[in-house]
């Protein structure tokens, strides 16, 4: 790595003025993560049943508005953090790698320990990673509640009647972890949550591997490695979206010089989680581009090979990693019939389980005419008008980074049921765009890089609808419960706008290094 040193020092801005310090930043971040394990600790509250959520540890109105300041401090230290990077670090490139992933430790710790308020899905993991590791039968046929007797079954909440919605790579890791913790329910939480906050990690090593070397890099890093929206999905709930995402990162890193090899590292993704699929085509057609490119440089016209070669190996091994990640979890039915009862339970929760999203605010909003089911089939219709559009553009060069944010985007909005990790999805595809515009093996991401304001406007609405999806917890719970008389439709009406459409306001304001420079 390169040994560049920058002039500037992490306490003072590129004009002189002093503030305060990084260190001071991330102790004072570490002591807001501290506090919120000392206020719902995970230890003594494992095993209570239903599940706890924010308004069981913050049962007053004033404790909503208690832990909406704390998130909203974490948030401002995260920004002050990021102008003293952008500022410049007087450390060698490796220094500042460790400074980046050694702090990012340091913040996760305290919520390793902390209770999973905002998703309980751990509990999940766990509980169907025992249908297999300890009952011997698959989670694609046998659903949680069939083990009546299971210790943990009251964990298993609204979806214990349901088979898993994960992919069979995802369920090899639970049976895995789940064989290790036993009958140990804090020890498997707390070893989810140790397995999400590796992948994240890693996910920061990755990025900053991807961004070009400068004074910003550490900047932008810290975007995702600091962010507290992104430490609080990982290290305090244990969200798989960490395995994902790091399948389709990691095979953007590959993809730099071996093409096959990268996609077929990105298709293990869906395999983790089926919703990663969305991304592929867009990188597909990358990779294909590429290779044709270097056909035509190096035949003089047409191809001769590489990218025929490239979707051969990449569809066909793709084809075969299903195959073997399903294989154990095959039974009477045939190879297809696990694939098949997967998409079945697919469809069944993107149809059946409206919730808090746009399509359910537009039917309030018409007074309940039409039907949510035909208004949330409209929603699929255009999404999928969306997907082949950003497709289409893709095929003509548009970035695939762009793309595949704009695809989590669009099934974002367009899905019955909004969760708050979804956030997660676009976000580290955003921050690629605008802090590098990728140079891989000699070539962008795409021939023509978008321009860097609209690239830096784009990530910054990205990082405030994270802030705002975090936020909406209070709107759902608190407020609603405090302010509203317990209305939900009142505080759909609030909360689908403050989600969705305020982080496209907010984005207007210049922040840190997505203000619009140039790397």
């Amino acid at each position: 790595m390169s040994s560049s040193r920058s002039p500037a020092t992490p306490g003072s801005d590129a004009g002189g003025r002093r503030g305060l310090p990084l260190w001071a930043t991330l102790a004072l971040s570490a002591l807001g993560y501290g506090l919120m394990w000392r206020w719902f600790p995970l230890a003594p509250n494992v095993g209570r049943a239903p599940a706890a959520d924010i308004r069981t540890f913050a049962p007053t109105a004033l404790g909503g508005l208690a832990y909406a300041l704390l998130l909203m401090l974490l948030f401002a230290l995260h920004l002050l953090a990021l102008r003293r990077l952008r500022d410049g670090l007087a450390r060698t490139d490796r220094a500042a790698l460790a400074l980046l992933i050694g702090a990012a430790l340091l913040l996760a710790l305290p919520l390793l320990a902390a209770y999973p308020i905002n998703a309980t899905d751990v509990y999940r993991y766990v509980i169907r990673g025992r249908v297999a590791s300890v009952y011997g039968q698959s989670p694609y046929v046998a659903p949680p509640a069939t083990f009546v007797g299971d210790p943990f079954m009251p964990l298993a909440g609204e979806w214990a009647g349901e088979t898993s919605p994960y992919g069979p790579l995802w369920e090899l890791v639970a049976a895995g972890v789940t064989a290790l913790s036993g009958d140990n329910l804090l020890l498997g939480v707390w070893l989810f949550k140790l397995l999400a906050l590796a992948c994240f990690l890693g996910l920061a090593a990755l990025i900053w591997a991807l961004l070009p070397p400068g004074r910003a890099r550490p900047a932008y890093a810290a975007l995702w490695a600091w962010n507290p929206a992104l430490l609080l999905t990982f290290a305090l709930n244990g969200h798989n979206d960490a395995l994902m995402l790091l399948w389709l990162v990691l095979g953007l890193w590959v993809a730099r010089r071996r093409p096959a090899g990268g996609f077929l590292v990105m298709a293990l993704a869906p395999l983790t989680k089926p919703v990663a699929a969305l991304a592929l085509p867009f990188f597909f057609l990358w990779l294909w581009r590429r290779c044709a490119s270097e056909d035509a440089h190096s035949a003089g016209a047409g191809l001769n090979g590489r990218a025929l070669r490239f979707a051969a190996i990449s569809v066909g091994g793709a084809l075969l990693l299903a195959w073997l990640a399903f294989l154990p979890w095959v039974g009477s039915g045939g190879w297809l019939r696990t694939p098949f009862d997967l998409a079945l339970r697919l469809a069944r929760e993107a149809t059946a389980s409206a919730g808090f999203s746009p399509a359910v605010w537009v039917y309030f909003a018409l007074d309940q005419r039409p039907s949510i089911d035909l208004i949330g089939a409209v929603a699929r219709l255009l999404f999928a008008v969306l997907a082949a559009g950003l497709l289409w553009l893709g095929w003509r060069g548009r970035p695939a980074l762009r793309g595949v944010a704009d695809v989590f985007f669009g099934y974002v909005t367009q899905a019955l049921s909004f969760r708050v990790w979804y956030a997660v999805w676009p976000f580290p595809w955003l921050l690629l765009d605008a802090g590098a515009h990728l140079d891989l093996t000699g070539g962008s991401v795409a021939a023509t890089p978008p321009p860097v304001r609209s690239a830096h406007y784009r990530l910054r609405a990205g990082w405030w609808f994270l802030v705002t999806s975090q936020l909406s917890v209070l709107i759902y719970g608190h407020l609603r419960v405090f302010l509203l008389d317990g209305d939900q439709v009142r505080a759909h009406f609030i909360s689908v706008p403050f989600v969705f459409l305020l982080p496209w306001l907010l984005a207007r304001l210049p922040l840190g290094p997505m203000a619009g420079r140039a790397p």
